[in-house]
């Protein structure tokens, strides 16, 4: 096929324009080096996957992450006080939430202080099993670290299906609703905490508890300085003491 002359000059003009483009995008994509911040003020900050997906979040308390789990991102209301907390939120690569950071603390009605600290990360597809905590409130004060065992077999999405039913159901929907998640609770189905060791109420203490969340053993030094060590049955009580 024969090619006219100023089609010719056309390919040739639109090639170079084409070629100069791709050559000034290589150079200024080297050219300019990354940003450097001595300081940023943000409400929140998204931290991304190469595939859009936050995995970390950063807020204050009026941006805080919502849960995610299973696909579905739940109200900020469904786990219980996250909505009076800033922090960090973890996420995996699917969106699912994995733990995080959070902290808040302020003074009551009554002058006291509150406040809470909160460090944790979560089974995959389910609850905290690590969780480093500092707890304040009107009544207790309480910080240390806490072990839990969770089955990881789809039952706590389904407590949160629930909790967040209940936001929007009828009195009695909402009362039967809380009695289910007890009995879940009651029978271990949302896991168990097994392992504290920390501070209550200027009480040092270990404790070691059994598949249903009942304390076994105890490792106790008191507020009169007196160290225990102590073995409880199933019932609760002391079955060995240590000194007697």
């Amino acid at each position: 096929m024969r090619v006219s002359p100023g089609l010719l000059w056309l390919l040739i003009a639109t090639n170079v324009a084409t070629l100069c483009a791709v050559g000034f995008l290589v150079v200024t994509g080297f050219a300019f080096p990354r940003r450097a911040f001595e300081e940023i003020s943000a409400e929140r900050i998204n931290i991304v996957s190469p595939s859009g997906k936050t995995v970390i979040a950063i807020s204050n308390k009026e941006r805080i992450a919502p849960p995610a789990l299973g696909g579905k991102v739940y109200p900020v209301s469904v786990s219980e006080g996250r909505e009076h907390m800033a922090g960090m939120i973890f996420f995996n690569q699917t969106g699912d939430e994995m733990g995080g950071l959070l902290f808040n603390s302020f003074r009551l009605p009554n002058g006291r202080i509150a406040g809470i600290g909160h460090l944790s990360f979560d089974r995959y597809g389910d609850n905290q099993v690590i969780a480093l905590q500092y707890n304040e409130n009107a009544t207790s004060v309480q910080s240390g670290l806490r072990f839990f065992d969770r089955p990881a077999d789809g039952t706590f999405k389904a407590s949160l299906d629930l909790i967040e039913e209940a936001q929007a159901a009828s009195p009695e929907r909402a009362a039967e609703i809380r009695r289910t998640l007890a009995d879940m609770s009651n029978k271990g189905a949302l896991g168990v905490e097994r392992v504290f060791v920390g501070s209550r109420n200027q009480v040092a203490q270990v404790l070691l508890r059994d598949s249903r969340g009942r304390v076994r053993a105890r490792l106790l030094v008191d507020g009169t300085d007196e160290a225990r060590l102590e073995f409880l049955n199933e019932f609760g009580d002391v079955a060995a003491r240590f000194p007697r």
